[in-house]
């Protein structure tokens, strides 16, 4: 699984239970349903409870779907399912739900399409005849940013693996560095993402330097670090931050220079409040080099230089 992919699981786990109540599968009135919906400026998710009385020739998840393209109460919210992208129509078969929806859909801004993913999947799988769902599209399955069909989703799509559900998340600005196709200078990209608050931004910002420059960026942008790079681990101690690499981390995508490779992490690091210097470890060890000459046993500063 790449790392873009990853955080889109994340972004969708997060937002999901991101309610300060998570029993929402238990129904105190069998009419009674939690209807999900984005806020007005897809920061976030909510829910409100909703009388649905049960009509003849309609089963539960029209009924939801129906709901979900209503206004809700609250005033900060939007529906999940507004007029643009309003489903063209959906099945239901053997507890699985197909929604498809108009080309429209594939229009949507990648945090406003997480989002109302979300709160659909949240709102249908209440409903007991209902296990998984798929997205499509003209007919079509619904890709990620990959070209890899996402397929049946679950209420258990949004629990981590640890079988904890992930309480928060925020929208927030990252600034990474990337470099051109020539591999020698570094270029600054500002991100726009959604991130579990679980986890720190500083290792947030290293795992997105390492999935790569996004759609948006990559006709212009190139990675400066193998992709299959894991990171180990990241702290923080007197300003300095401290990243700790597997030995993948030593080999080059494309044909970047060491310098960059390297100062693409200080860099994007750096942006960072409270830290002024990083230092790099691989497999815990700072014996030796980063790739071919540059120490790892030193503390490396912030290099505007090599910006353009």
């Amino acid at each position: 699984m790449s790392i873009k992919r990853f955080y889109i699981q994340m972004i969708i786990m997060a937002a999901c239970a991101l309610l300060a109540s998570c029993g929402h599968r238990g129904q105190e009135d069998a009419n009674t349903w939690k209807v999900y919906f984005p806020k007005a400026d897809y920061s976030s998710i909510n829910s409100e409870e909703r009388r649905i009385v049960p009509e003849d020739n309609t089963d539960t998840a029209g009924m939801l779907i129906r709901a979900l393209s209503e206004q809700p109460s609250d005033a900060d919210g939007v529906p999940a399912l507004p007029e643009s992208i309003r489903p063209l129509g959906y099945s239901l078969s053997e507890r699985h739900v197909d929604i498809d929806f108009p080309a429209a859909y594939l229009d949507m801004e990648k945090t406003s399409e997480i989002l109302v993913r979300a709160s659909v999947v949240e709102t249908l799988t209440q409903d007991p005849e209902v296990v998984s769902v798929a997205f499509l599209v003209e007919g079509e399955e619904l890709k990620d940013d990959g070209g890899s069909v996402i397929g049946d989703m679950n209420a258990d799509s949004f629990i981590n693996n640890t079988g904890v559900e992930l309480n928060s998340y925020a929208r927030t600005n990252v600034t990474l560095y990337f470099t051109d196709i020539n591999g020698t200078i570094l270029k600054r990209y500002d991100e726009d993402l959604v991130y579990n608050t679980n986890i720190s931004m500083e290792k947030f910002a290293l795992e997105t330097l390492i999935g790569g420059p996004s759609n948006v960026n990559e006709q212009v942008a190139f990675p400066t670090l193998s992709p299959e790079t894991k990171l180990l681990s990241v702290t923080i101690k007197d300003r300095i931050a401290y990243a700790n690499f597997d030995a993948s981390v030593k080999e080059k995508p494309y044909n970047v220079s060491e310098e960059v490779a390297l100062y693409s992490i200080v860099n994007t690091l750096t942006t960072l409040p409270g830290i002024d210097k990083v230092q790099i470890s691989i497999e815990g060890s700072t014996e030796g080099v980063f790739m071919e000459k540059l120490k790892l046993d030193s503390l490396y500063e912030r290099n505007d230089e090599i910006i353009r």
